[in-house]
């Protein structure tokens, strides 16, 4: 008991600051900065051990469905934080481009989030975009926006946010003022952390993704580990390494050849020409039509601060 209570304490000690503790997987480091370097290649080398990948930053896309990338006009709200912060170090979070990330794009449905404007399952026009299951996930719509939704409530309780309480997501709006304040401070932290002591990957959890791949091209669409690839990206790295998720997918790589074999078409809630649509939007790191508002703000950086602040979907009140 006493040595739980310990680790419970060292953990929270370390999230407050902005890193995170947790299972660490052993395995060799597979490079895949050289193309024409395949992920599949990694998953054979492997032979059945975890499948670590080295791979450049710019050969990611995060958000799931949002496929933001880490490329300089990638849209990414972490990054794009992070460039301003580096600018001034005393911006406060609701002077903060993450502030009108989170004003501006909040896909209504699970059908905008994921792009379909005619989706074969209907009810996807009618149920919230946290319902949009990735095409790797076995959960029906609402088992996926209960599980994600737990998910934030938990990253939330070791922040202080009551038990239970739902303020919002990670990904997109709307959200509660303090999600925006756990945020922001949670990646200012972990910036100035790792600028000050360098990035160990060692000491905790790896980040983590899927490799979505057709015969030449790939990309790694990551399921942990956002806020650090922000920093990395803001702070000049140029790769990274991460764990392929087998529990995800076979090897931990979607296959876009195999597209009649991911769960949500094979339990109806694409068909497979909805998959491909939304695995090709996904490699080629396009935002749903659902972000236009939010890209628009970065292409002018910040240029319409008028037309932002009359926005009518703003931030809910604490």
């Amino acid at each position: 008991m006493l040595i739980k209570t310990t680790k419970e304490i060292i953990k929270s000690t370390f999230e407050k600051s902005g890193m995170e503790i947790r299972k660490k997987v052993h395995s060799e480091v597979f490079d895949l900065t050289q193309r024409p370097a395949h992920p599949v290649e990694t998953v054979y080398n492997s032979r059945g051990k975890p499948c670590l990948v080295k791979i450049p930053l710019n050969c990611i896309v995060t958000f799931n469905y949002s496929a933001f990338s880490l490329d300089v006009e990638g849209g990414h709200p972490f990054l794009k934080t992070l460039e301003q912060y580096k600018k001034t170090n005393e911006m406060l979070a609701e002077n903060s481009p993450l502030r009108r990330y989170y004003e501006l794009y909040q896909p209504a449905t699970a059908s905008e989030l994921m792009d379909l404007s005619c989706p074969s399952y209907a009810e996807f026009n009618d149920l919230p975009a946290l319902a949009a299951p990735p095409l790797w996930s076995w959960k029906s719509p609402k088992e996926y926006c209960s599980h994600i939704k737990n998910v934030y409530k938990k990253e939330d309780e070791e922040q202080g946010v009551k038990l239970g309480e739902f303020i919002g997501g990670t990904q997109f709006g709307p959200i509660e003022t303090r999600k925006l304040t756990i945020e922001y401070r949670r990646l200012i932290r972990l910036y100035e952390s790792i600028k000050r002591h360098g990035f160990r990957p060692e000491r905790c959890e790896w980040i983590a993704g899927t490799a979505w791949a057709d015969e030449n091209d790939w990309v790694i669409a990551i399921s942990t580990g956002q806020h650090r690839l922000a920093c990395l990206a803001a702070l000049g790295y140029e790769s990274v390494i991460v764990h392929l998720q087998p529990s995800k997918a076979p090897g931990g790589i979607m296959l876009r050849s195999c597209s009649r074999h991911f769960p949500t078409v094979v339990n109806g809630f694409h068909t497979e020409e909805e998959a491909l649509a939304i695995f090709d939007r996904i490699v080629n790191k396009k935002q749903p039509k659902a972000a236009s508002e939010w890209l628009a703000y970065c292409s002018h950086d910040g240029s319409r601060e008028s037309c932002i602040s009359a926005h009518p979907r703003a931030l809910e009140s604490a």
